[in-house]
């Protein structure tokens, strides 16, 4: 998700990221995660899928608003 935030965001780091994302949704249903609460600029949505119950192989990330 990074390399994605940077590019719309400019120069955001980890922590800033982590503390502004708010609580994700998941949906094991349709593998998705998305952040709702538009925490980190008041309007845009992220969400994500995953291809594995760890998390570890995220696919397609979105910023949608």
């Amino acid at each position: 998700m990074m390399p994605d935030l940077i590019e719309v965001y400019g120069d955001v780091d980890t922590e800033t990221v982590k503390e502004k994302l708010g609580k994700p949704v998941i949906d094991y249903d349709n593998g998705t995660i998305k952040y709702l609460e538009r925490t980190f600029d008041d309007i845009h949505i992220f969400e994500f899928e995953f291809l594995d119950d760890a998390f570890e192989d995220i696919k397609y990330f979105s910023i949608d608003g």
